[in-house]
């Protein structure tokens, strides 16, 4: 996973609450922590590292407010150099339409995600649909918190299309490295 995400992760969290993000960074593994500070924002790092933060921040936030924070990171990040070229193309080719929005995910997450599986947008009506998850590796089925975390962050779009939707994580077989994300939103 591109560095910058990891540590923007937590730099989200310190923003949010400094106190929390203190308590996830004593959390993590010392190997872990030093490899995510040390690396450059360009960097791929390993996705255990990633599944390690999300997990952490879980254990320590709980599960609403962990979402809470995801989502926000991701809707910050909307304006990051690396997600703005992108999110204004996808704009401009697919215009505000949520479903058209969301078939573009598999195109930003080649940016950010290196051996991470497949994921594609299925629209299922005027204001539902789902991700489906292929070929995940192990790091990442076997991590259910860590997809949760995933579906929370993917909420952040109907954030930037100022709209109602969430996304939410509805099934996931480790041993077939599947999973499926649901997203609904409210109707134009």
């Amino acid at each position: 996973m591109l560095g910058s995400f990891i540590q923007g992760t937590l730099e989200a969290i310190d923003r949010h609450d400094p106190e929390l993000g203190r308590r996830v960074r004593d959390g993590l593994r010392p190997e872990s922590r030093e490899a995510i500070v040390s690396a450059s924002r360009i960097a791929f790092l390993n996705l255990e590292l990633d599944v390690e933060v999300t997990e952490v921040l879980y254990r320590e936030a709980g599960p609403d407010r962990a979402r809470e924070i995801l989502r926000a990171n991701l809707a910050e990040t909307f304006t990051s150099p690396i997600l703005r070229s992108f999110i204004t193309m996808a704009l401009r080719l697919r215009g505000n339409e949520p479903a058209r929005l969301l078939q573009w995910s598999s195109k930003v997450w080649g940016q950010i995600y290196r051996d991470f599986g497949n994921i594609a947008f299925v629209p299922v009506g005027d204001s539902e649909g789902r991700f489906e998850l292929s070929a995940l590796p192990l790091a990442i089925a076997e991590h259910p918190v860590y997809l949760d975390g995933i579906a929370a962050a993917m909420s952040a779009v109907f954030d930037l299309l100022e709209i109602d939707g969430q996304v939410e994580l509805k099934a996931v077989d480790p041993a077939a490295g599947r999973a499926i994300i649901s997203a609904i939103w409210e109707a134009e």
